[in-house]
């Protein structure tokens, strides 16, 4: 047999044998390329039209990259959807608060609480992202300096202030952060002092960070998930809104990361379950963790039989195997559900070749006698004393 120029046997049998490029990847005469258009609301976001990646020439190196590269694409769309609608819902809040009568009177906060000083703490610390916005912008020399100058005297005034318990001159900053979130301390004065002593090591770190960051190191402050910062008046449900934005903004990587964290899992175990939950993810792209639906989970293990030809018991291994990761989310409240649950894989089960039972040939009664005969399969035996089944 001939071969045709610029073909090469052995790539073709191979991408025979790997299932389909995904649909945001394609082949050109220089190699593989992953393309997705971003969409249009996630436009000024992203920066750009379009995402595109060159996968190299390898055909099962592309099919995979292109894989991941959907999975953290999707990941990073849902991440800037979400960001988009909270900064959307903030504006509208505060756009309504303040067309309230100009009068309004600020919320009184009548009792200093561990929740409102570590609200002041994340809040004076996550303000500090503005700074860093305003750092890669660029600043001239003339910035540089004052801001140096001002570093470095509050700074010394924060120490002495520790140094000494005389937190008064901070009382300032704390009432000032309280008021552009619409409140005011009602509390007696001593209450008001040791408020202040507590913030103040917040603001010591926050301008230790500062300094770094004039040193050229630009670091970030030390916040996890719980440190949620002081909702302000007109954003009465927002530390509910920011625990219900953390569950159902659980990416699909960050519940397989909570799954390892339980104890060291196989190699092997650990690839396969990243593979199906890429699959699941890269077929489902609008789906997350939380609002993955049964309906959805039928639909993904169909496309694995139809697609793979995936049996009965091989859908069983693969939706228990992802279930289990469901399960331990669900069981640290990080889901309300898990669509695997008590899911019925036996329904798949007459797409294996089986006869329908009207098709069935009775037996006869030949096969009847030598099934039931001394030798057959459910012949009576004394062999084992007394009688019993072979």
């Amino acid at each position: 047999m001939v071969q045709k120029a610029g073909t090469k046997r052995g790539e073709r049998d191979e991408e025979k044998l790997m299932p389909a490029l995904p649909s945001n990847c394609y082949k050109t005469p220089h190699g593989y390329v992953f393309r997705i258009v971003v969409p249009e609301s996630l436009r000024a976001a992203v920066g750009k039209r379009e995402i595109k990646r060159s996968l190299g020439k390898d055909y099962r190196q592309a099919v995979s990259q292109a894989r991941l590269l959907a999975l953290q694409v999707d990941q990073q769309f849902q991440s800037l959807r979400q960001q988009v609608q909270q900064e959307a819902d903030y504006t509208q809040a505060f756009a309504r608060y303040v067309a309230q009568a100009p009068n309004l009177p600020l919320k009184p906060i009548t009792k200093v609480t561990p929740a409102l000083v570590s609200g002041l703490r994340a809040l004076w610390l996550s303000s500090l992202e503005a700074d860093l916005a305003w750092r890669r912008e660029g600043i001239d020399d003339e910035e540089y300096q004052e801001l140096q100058e001002n570093i470095q005297e509050v700074q010394a005034k924060i120490a002495q202030a520790l140094a000494r318990g005389q937190p008064e001159p901070f009382l300032p900053v704390i009432r000032a952060l309280l008021v552009g979130k619409g409140y005011q301390l009602a509390v007696s004065a001593a209450e008001e002092r040791q408020l202040v002593l507590d913030i103040l090591p917040a603001l010591q770190e926050g301008y230790d960070i500062l300094a770094q960051r004039q040193a050229g190191r630009l670091v970030q402050p030390k916040l996890t998930l719980e440190d949620i910062p002081l909702p302000a008046v007109w954003e009465p449900t927002a530390s509910t809104n920011a625990a219900t934005s953390r569950n159902s903004g659980l990416s699909w990587q960050e519940l397989l990361d909570h799954w390892r964290q339980d104890c060291p899992r196989k190699p092997r175990t650990d690839r396969e379950l990243q593979r199906l939950v890429q699959s699941l993810s890269s077929f489902l792209p609008k789906a997350t963790p939380a609002t993955l639906t049964r309906a959805q989970v039928t639909d993904w293990l169909r496309h694995e039989r139809d697609q793979r030809g995936n049996s009965a018991k091989t859908l069983e291994k693969k939706g228990t195997l992802v279930g289990a990761v469901f399960s331990i989310a669900v069981k640290d409240e990080l889901l309300e559900k898990n669509p695997f649950a008590g899911f019925d894989y036996n329904r798949f089960a007459a797409k294996e070749g089986l006869a329908p039972e009207s098709q069935r040939r009775s037996f006869t009664q030949v096969e009847l006698a030598q099934i039931f005969s001394p030798q057959g399969l459910f012949g009576i035996t004394t062999s084992a004393g007394g009688g019993g089944y072979h």
